[in-house]
């Protein structure tokens, strides 16, 4: 996965790229029922406590949704 920090990605890429990881994203895109679709990868790391920190490299009024992308 690469790009500038700003391309956005769907749940299902994001999944692909980084299996059995926790990923932080600002969200850009929901579903019809509202819930996260795509976003901007923030973060992601193997363990919880190493994506929180990365909140901090979104927007003020970016929703930010982190989520495992394991089982």
């Amino acid at each position: 996965m690469t790009g500038n920090g700003n391309d956005i990605f769907s749940l299902p890429q994001i999944r692909q790229f980084f299996p059995h990881e926790w990923v932080a994203i600002a969200i850009r895109e929901t579903d019809a029922d509202g819930l996260p679709s795509a976003g901007v990868v923030l973060g992601h790391d193997a363990q919880e406590q190493f994506v929180w920190p990365a909140l901090a490299l979104g927007e003020i009024d970016d929703l930010v949704y982190v989520f495992h992308t394991g089982r």
